[in-house]
């Protein structure tokens, strides 16, 4: 029964180990691999650690996984790049899962991110390839997406920043970053990551300052991570900080919002509405009435315009008037 129970906490440590191995060329030392399964509560020394990671590499099991790179010391731990463990229990309806995941994130998440799941994407593909019936269409040409509205490609993040980053936000770590063209750095305590699609914003606090601030994390030419512990952190609430509109552009007061949709405008709203306190009502064959609670925001304004010529708006009159002066500086660009 001892013998057991040794075995069986020796295999979960190991997965832990494993887990926190980054890709290459990206690698760790024995000693933050100590510091972050200690975080995560595992009960293991660093001679411990630096024994399972040698017994690793010279497996004949798992040696083309666990890549040392012996060139300088502390020595640097890794998973080669083409390399990852296999998914059990990979059938057909998870494999699809994940194929769906892949076509659905491609459009919406940064380079950097989807190469982390680069192996599992591709052990999906490969299960299909395997179980490929004769004479059939593949999954890929049954299924598609089709992202709504007009697309941006994501804005490319420095190398190695984004790791960094999210280093930081799990270890509950300050930066200190160097941002856009400015010659010193900054410190900052780092809260929350918000993908808003074509660029994520990182959430911090400059120093000792209380308001919060918003980073373009294209931005970010260097980043690096302290061993100080960011203050307050327990005190923030990121979907209280989000329902409460402050990653829109800018931050708006609520308002109710009334407007006429004419045509067939409104057709979707019915199916997607704006939110819980959307009202619509028809006043005539091709005139249909939104009444909604919102935040003025930037982000309202470019909505509301994309509908052109299809679109009145009636209340707040501020609101109208901005609406009005823009459409109507809009039609003289066109003479």
């Amino acid at each position: 029964m001892a013998a057991s129970a040794t075995i069986s906490n020796k295999t979960y440590r190991v997965i832990a180990l494993l887990q926190a191995l980054p890709r290459h060329p990206y690698k760790v030392t024995s000693n933050e691999i100590h510091q972050r399964l200690i975080s995560e509560g595992h009960d293991i020394t660093r001679r411990s650690i630096e024994r399972y990671l040698k017994e690793l590499s010279e497996s004949q099991a798992f040696r083309a996984l666990v890549q040392c790179d012996d060139s300088a010391t502390p020595y640097g731990w890794s998973i080669a790049q083409k390399q990852s463990l296999s998914i059990p229990g990979m059938d057909a309806q998870m494999a699809a899962t994940w194929d769906l995941v892949s076509r659905y994130l491609t459009p919406l998440m940064a380079k950097d991110v989807l190469a982390k799941l680069e192996p599992v994407f591709s052990e999906a593909r490969q299960w299909f390839e395997r179980h490929r019936p004769m004479g059939k269409r593949y999954w890929s040409d049954k299924v598609a997406y089709v992202p709504r509205g007009f697309h941006l490609e994501p804005a490319a993040v420095s190398r190695g920043i984004a790791d960094q980053v999210y280093d930081a936000l799990y270890r509950n770590r300050q930066i200190e970053i160097w941002y856009k063209d400015k010659g010193e750095s900054h410190r900052v305590h780092p809260f929350a990551l918000v993908d808003r699609g074509a660029v994520r914003y990182l959430i911090v606090r400059f120093w000792n300052y209380k308001d919060f601030r918003h980073l373009a994390l294209h931005r970010l030419r260097k980043v690096h991570v302290l061993d100080e512990e960011v203050e307050r952190a327990s005190d923030f609430d990121l979907d209280r900080y989000l329902k409460e509109g402050n990653m829109n552009l800018p931050y708006g007061e609520s308002i109710e919002l009334v407007m006429r949709l004419y045509g067939r405008a409104a057709d979707h709203l019915y199916e997607t509405p704006v939110n819980g306190s959307q009202t619509l009502r028809e006043v005539s064959a091709d005139v249909t009435e939104l009444r909604v609670q919102v935040n003025s925001t930037e982000e309202l304004k470019w909505w509301i315009l994309g509908f052109g010529a299809n679109v009145e708006v009636l209340k707040p009159i501020k609101l109208r008037d901005e609406i009005r002066d823009e459409m109507l500086r809009g039609a003289k660009r066109y003479g």
